[in-house]
């Protein structure tokens, strides 16, 4: 049921009346209708109220339990006049509440009904839109998207577009059509009726997301913190990665050629940074070019999450900024000092070498901060050792088992490009493919110019016999020095902390790694399929808006002692469904019921530790006589 606005006009005084009635659709001989099922008067409360009002009186005219929040009580007592007035104006008594409850225990209806007949039809899912739900009223994003100025259909599509992300990742393309064929959500409270919204609605909603970008960040951060308040010790946790688009996207300003981390080199790309707290949820996000230098970012987004925090609150506390080496160059670091932030890193320029006799006897004097295995047998100890830099600076030397393990096999398997250049030159020799002295010449010279650096290493000469030049030999000139594999030096200002502590706190950088994980394959944050930049920062964003909401669910589980993530969740969500079961009594009458599943055990206890209690209602209708 829904209502309707109908204007009158007098044809004497010319005045217009504006006059509202609760209608339905239902299906007749000659397809869908609208029955009006009562007049309304003339309703004063706002548009955006009607579909909340519409359900109110549907449950008072049904016996059914409304699904309305306690702040909707101005709505349910307005139902509750309107539909007293309507059945005082018929000649009907107006039942008590109490006797509405009674009549609704006792109103059991047993019909005959052909069990040959039963069948279940539009099945949608149901259970990971709700837990959805109950997080978007959690994180007050209805409000914070109002208060942006959207309506209350954009916020609707909004809601469909970071669900979709979060329970069937895809395109936009895919999420409209996920949304229309297979999920429940429409039928959730507090939805607009989205079924006449054509794909541009969805496209351009994108975009104004996107325009709010800063806005709706800083209101999601206040709130959030309201469930997770920051740690005695606020942590940032900085990182950057990017995104391949497929296709050549030639008219995108953000899609540029630069370093691809999962090795898309043939692709554009497009590059996202990220703050998160030490307890994984996002704080902010900024969209880059491509090619953006990763150092450079890092005092324009610490000045902006700066500000988001406090404003002009002064004094504060400044809080500790932890990034991996690829941001963490000399200049930024004294950016950071200048500034008097405290930071954790892993800087750039390798300065193992300077503590390498340290290393090679640091599994015996290193303090052992962890020792357990793998499922594979291998060992994963960590030892570490806190040394003082200057004053106001500490470093910890650090071993990792099994990081040694992994950068041994990288090197093990990466072969010196130079030496095997020259080995499929000298087998061209041999073979008599080339023969003349100059140009065997002038090809090995161009080969050292290749490899500069790496030839620089050998001495490099041709073996000639009989005045015939028969090979090239090459010899180290200097045997490389023992390779610290699994050592790594951290930089610290908090000389006060011990070295295991200082370890724990940089190790924290891995809530970084996996909020990126995340997006990329649980939410579908890639590919990219969009050839307009403005697009590009929408899909991004909307990726950004539905990690809001995994990291919610994921702290909150973790809190109640589920360890599971949202991608298995979902997976366990996915089973409990709404669908629509019909069946013929023995006149013919066909009977439709539009009801959910009954959670199963799994589903109840993930209900239960989010406080999730409600599940849409079910309808009853009586589709036709045959």
């Amino acid at each position: 049921m829904f209502i309707r606005e109908y204007k009158q006009k007098n044809k004497k005084t010319g005045e217009t009346y504006v006059k509202h009635k609760l209608v339905a659709s239902v299906w007749t001989a000659d397809g869908p209708r609208q029955k009006v099922i009562m007049p309304l008067g003339t309703l004063t409360i706002a548009r955006i109220d009607w579909k909340r009002l519409a359900h109110a009186i549907e449950c008072r005219i049904t016996g059914q339990q409304s699904l309305l929040e306690e702040h909707d009580a101005e709505l349910e007592q307005l139902a509750l006049k309107l539909v007293s007035n309507n059945k005082l104006s018929k000649g009907l008594e107006l039942q008590t509440e109490e006797e509405q409850n009674a009549d609704q225990s006792n109103n059991s209806r047993f019909i005959p009904i052909d069990l040959n007949s039963v069948k279940l039809k539009e099945t949608r899912s149901l259970g990971a839109e709700m837990i959805c739900s109950k997080m978007w009223e959690m994180l007050g994003f209805e409000c914070i998207l109002k208060g942006q100025g959207l309506s209350a259909v954009e916020i609707s599509i909004a809601r469909v577009l970071i669900f979709g992300r979060l329970i069937s990742p895809g395109s936009e393309r895919h999420t409209i059509e996920w949304f229309r064929k297979r999920s429940a959500l429409q039928e959730i409270p507090g939805m607009s009726d989205l079924r006449d919204c054509g794909k541009d609605r969805f496209y351009n909603l994108a975009d104004v997301l996107f325009s709010h970008k800063d806005a709706i960040e800083a209101a999601l951060y206040k709130k959030e913190r309201e469930f997770f308040p920051h740690s005695e010790r606020t942590i940032f946790l900085y990182d950057l990665t990017n995104v391949h688009f497929e296709g050549g996207c030639l008219k995108n300003t953000r899609a540029k050629r630069g370093h691809a981390k999962n090795k898309r080199t043939d692709c554009p790309l497009i590059t996202l940074s990220l703050v998160v707290s030490d307890d994984g949820m996002p704080m902010c996000s900024e969209i880059y070019d491509g090619n953006q230098s990763e150092p450079a970012t890092l005092p324009e987004i610490v000045e902006r999450l700066m500000r988001q925090m406090y404003g002009c609150q002064l004094p504060f506390i400044k809080p500790t900024i932890a990034m991996d080496k690829g941001i963490a160059t000399e200049q930024n670091v004294q950016w950071l000092k200048e500034n008097e932030f405290h930071y954790v890193v892993i800087k750039r320029e390798d300065d193992r070498t300077d503590y390498c006799e340290m290393f090679e006897n640091g599994r015996e004097t290193f303090e052992l901060i962890g020792s357990k295995k793998s499922i594979y047998g291998d060992d994963n100890s960590v030892y570490v050792q806190k040394i003082s830099h200057t004053a106001e600076l500490c470093r910890v030397l650090c071993i990792s088992e099994g990081k040694a393990r992994k950068e041994a096999a990288i090197a093990m398997n990466k072969k010196d490009l130079f030496l095997v250049e020259i080995e499929n030159f000298e087998r061209s020799i041999q073979k008599g493919t080339i023969k003349n002295v100059q140009k065997i010449h002038d090809k090995l010279q161009r080969i050292i110019g290749k490899h500069g650096r790496r030839a620089a290493k050998y001495d490099i000469s041709m073996t000639i016999v009989d005045e015939k030049i028969i090979g090239i030999s090459v010899k180290k000139k200097v045997e490389d020095p023992t390779p610290l594999y699994g050592c790594y030096v951290i930089e610290s200002t908090h000389t006060d902390l011990s070295a295991k502590e200082i370890w724990h706190l940089y190790m924290t950088l891995t809530r970084v790694e996996s909020a990126f994980r995340s997006m990329k394959e649980t939410l579908g944050m890639r590919p990219l399929y969009h050839k307009s930049a403005g697009r590009s920062e929408g899909h991004l964003f909307i990726t950004v808006l539905a990690y809001h909401i995994l990291a919610t669910i994921e702290n909150i589980l973790t809190s109640q002692g589920e360890t599971r993530t949202w991608e298995s969740i979902r997976t366990v969500m996915s089973t409990l469904v709404r669908g629509t079961v019909t069946a013929r009594d023995d006149n013919n009458a066909t009977y439709s019921l539009r009801l959910s599943g009954e959670p199963e055990v799994e589903h109840q206890a993930i209900f239960d530790k989010l406080n999730i209690s409600t599940t849409p209602k079910t309808i009853i209708s009586k589709i036709a006589t045959l």
